[in-house]
């Protein structure tokens, strides 16, 4: 279990990427000229205190807006259901923001989105979605946040967005699914994200927003995404193809 007390005393800590992710404690990281943010891609279980850190921050963005419960921490805090996660470092080596990975899923029951339409109309459209994709391979984007004072936070929620392209990779599946609120809907779309057409929004965590459902597809993202994202998304790519991990367990070349 990780405590509170622990994650607030590595908050403000400096991180600092190893030269080389064959260290063993990265699977890669990537520089993002336009937020003037390094990515940095691991395990919970690798970088614990980079993990803390990140989910600090995710709590205090959450909590700002009334959401805390969103992240289901207590059911993520030991980093068991998170199959990886990025955090994007600023010039100072302080967590700006990042986003977590979890699958590759066996099942649909096992993505956190059946429980966020259980009960409600489409509830089954949504399991059948994501079984129809299992085979091809499936993803769920999960707890992406940004600091509220991050230099050039516009740039590093881009960043943020091309998020879903590199974990597609780097987990070799063809889809990766998130569920959004509404008013962010246009900001996902920017890296190919489609919001399903059979899927009703709902009202989740509250009334005060709607939720929808989006699909990445690695064979089709890059006719939807925006263009200014492409050579970003192309640059990241070369960045963690150049550095990936060859333990067997992330593929070591990064396919567009």
């Amino acid at each position: 279990m990780v405590h509170a007390s622990t994650i607030v005393g590595v908050n403000h800590r400096q991180f600092h990427t190893p030269p080389s992710s064959h260290s063993g404690d990265v699977i890669g990281s990537y520089h993002d000229p336009c937020s003037a943010c390094r990515f940095v891609v691991a395990r919970p279980s690798q970088q614990p205190e980079l993990w803390m850190a990140y989910l600090h921050g995710a709590r205090e963005s959450y909590r700002k807006y009334d959401v805390e419960s969103v992240l289901q921490y207590d059911r993520i805090c030991d980093g068991g259901s998170t199959a990886l996660f990025f955090t994007a470092l600023d010039t100072d080596g302080h967590v700006a923001g990042g986003m977590r990975v979890e699958g590759r899923y066996e099942s649909a029951d096992q993505a956190y989105a059946v429980q966020e339409w259980a009960g409600r109309e489409t509830a089954m459209q949504v399991h059948r979605e994501i079984s129809e994709r299992i085979p091809a391979g499936v993803i769920e984007m999960k707890a992406g946040w940004v600091r509220a004072d991050a230099w050039r936070r516009r740039e590093l929620t881009a960043g943020l967005a091309r998020i879903f392209i590199h974990s597609m990779n780097l987990m070799g599946v063809r889809y990766a699914l998130g569920t959004v609120a509404t008013h962010a809907v246009k900001r996902w779309q920017t890296t190919g994200g489609v919001v399903s057409a059979n899927v009703l929004p709902v009202a989740y965590p509250d009334d005060r927003y709607r939720t929808v459902l989006m699909w990445w597809d690695r064979k089709t993202f890059a006719d939807l995404a925006a263009f200014e994202q492409l050579p970003a998304i192309m640059d990241e790519s070369a960045q963690l193809t150049a550095g990936a991990r060859r333990d067997g367990s992330i593929p070591s070349r990064v396919d567009l």
